[in-house]
């Protein structure tokens, strides 16, 4: 294997396969990158760019596995998206004065690039979506959240917000709508909904997608402290957040378990602490 760098490496990429090169020269980069300071990683742009070439395999996984609900969105949309997402944050990676360092490359930037790349490009924003959906919601007199696609043909609004209703239940895509974030609205969670609407981050459809990025922030599950902070900061009942919280991790769990592709090297739901059955009962 021929391989041709700037940045010096004591590896033999001869005597590697492809995949073990891959790994092992990532983690060699990365262990070249300072420790004192965010920005003294984040101008090191050389090493930047040779993980990204490295790693345009794991760009493409990702980019294939993101689901968007919106079928103009093509693979290339969403490829360019993960790896924009990353020159955001391929610092963070082994940065251990605030990030673990016992994942591998996979395992650390998967969840995060995959949540970032469905916020973006899911196509009606969370914000606007509200508006839209108060509005009917308020003519049948029930909370927004309640809203189904049957309760449409009750709703008499202007005929570009009914088309922008229609887009919310249908997945419809229209070029007039901003993005993103288009999940469904309808799921039974078991827990109350109306605090959904004192969350200052307008980025979150719902208190469990929230908890999903907390935990992956954290890269933990989240104890009865965390959620007491999140309730001081959101304005959310901590109640709402402890029903909220085995809802999250079970999503939060199957994602990870549906990345095969980091599976054969890291039992990825043990370090968030979920257990086979999704979730712990303890503490």
């Amino acid at each position: 294997m021929q391989y041709q760098s700037n940045i010096p490496t004591k590896l033999d990429p001869l005597s590697m396969s492809e995949n073990e090169w891959i790994k092992a020269r990532t983690q060699e980069l990365y262990d070249m990158l300072p420790l004192t300071s965010a920005e003294e990683r984040k101008a090191r742009v050389d090493i930047r760019d040779e993980v990204m070439e490295l790693n345009k395999g794991f760009f493409g996984y990702v980019a294939k596995g993101a689901y968007v609900a919106d079928a103009t969105v093509l693979y290339e949309d969403k490829l360019q998206s993960a790896r924009t997402a990353f020159c955001e944050m391929w610092w963070k990676y082994k940065f251990t004065p605030k990030y673990r360092a016992d994942l591998s490359f996979s395992v650390f930037f998967q969840p995060r690039l995959s949540e970032c790349v469905t916020r973006e490009l899911n196509p009606i924003k969370y914000s606007l979506r509200r508006t839209i959906c108060m509005k009917a919601a308020k003519q049948l007199g029930k909370h927004w959240g309640q809203l189904t696609k049957e309760d449409l043909k009750l709703v008499k609004l202007p005929p570009n917000e009914m088309k922008i209703l229609e887009a919310i239940f249908n997945g419809r895509y229209s070029k007039d709508v901003d993005a993103p974030d288009n999940r469904a609205l309808t799921r039974d969670t078991g827990y109350k909904g109306s605090a959904i609407e004192t969350i200052y981050n307008e980025d979150y459809d719902d208190i469990e997608d929230l908890i999903v990025h907390e935990m992956i922030e954290n890269e933990s599950k989240l104890s009865d402290g965390d959620l007491l902070k999140m309730s001081e900061l959101y304005g959310i009942p901590f109640d709402d957040l402890v029903d909220a919280r085995p809802i999250g991790e079970a999503k939060l769990k199957k994602q990870l378990e549906d990345a095969m592709f980091i599976s054969d090297t890291f039992e990825t739901a043990s370090y968030f602490g979920l257990d086979s059955d999704g979730c712990d009962d303890e503490e």
